[in-house]
């Protein structure tokens, strides 16, 4: 890490200005993962605006470990703590995250069931077009749109009588969503 560092630092006094923008982000990272057992500890037992301070810190680092403590955070009893911990899944792009993610599609928070929806957004797997055609029967109208808005995404025709259904059924943004979905999908 020394040496990394090093080298971070010397960039910081490089002629070009692009250089020392991103060495100043770069040193920024490594310090933020030089504190990461401080920000384990505030997400297992801080004040809640603590804990989603936390886990948006995580936001712009990688690994098993950011992995690890931003699922435990995704599992708090707070539901904003679930969803900055969802958010920040969905970012990380990390495909050891979606079976967590999948998971929190069961959260009881439709603002949490969104969140994870959104972040479900980030990954291309066709092993998530059951998931998603689950939540268009969520009761919560923001789920429903949300879970439209990313099974349009795919373009897939195994969403076709769901968009069918909505395009006629749907509140106005469902049916939007639903028709422009019906016009895009493969044949």
């Amino acid at each position: 890490m020394d040496k990394r560092k090093e080298a971070i630092l010397s960039a910081l006094g490089d002629k070009d200005a692009e250089i020392r923008k991103i060495a100043a982000v770069a040193i920024e990272k490594l310090e933020t993962r030089d504190r990461i057992e401080f920000l384990v500890k505030k997400i297992e037992s801080g004040e809640m605006l603590d804990k989603v301070r936390a886990v948006y810190a995580l936001a712009d680092l990688k690994g098993a470990k950011i992995l690890e403590c931003l699922v435990k955070a995704s599992k708090d009893s707070a539901e904003d703590v679930r969803a900055a911990a969802a958010r920040m899944l969905g970012n990380i792009g990390d495909p050891n995250a979606v079976g967590r993610l999948v998971e929190m599609l069961k959260d009881a928070s439709a603002i949490v069931q969104r969140v994870v929806i959104e972040s479900l957004s980030h990954y291309r797997d066709v092993r998530l077009l059951g998931p998603l055609t689950q939540m268009l029967r969520s009761p919560d109208p923001g789920v429903v749109e949300r879970a439209l808005d990313v099974a349009a995404k795919y373009g897939d025709k195994r969403f076709e009588e769901a968009m069918i259904h909505f395009a006629a059924k749907g509140n106005s943004k469902m049916r939007v969503i639903s028709i422009k979905a019906l016009g895009e999908m493969e044949r």
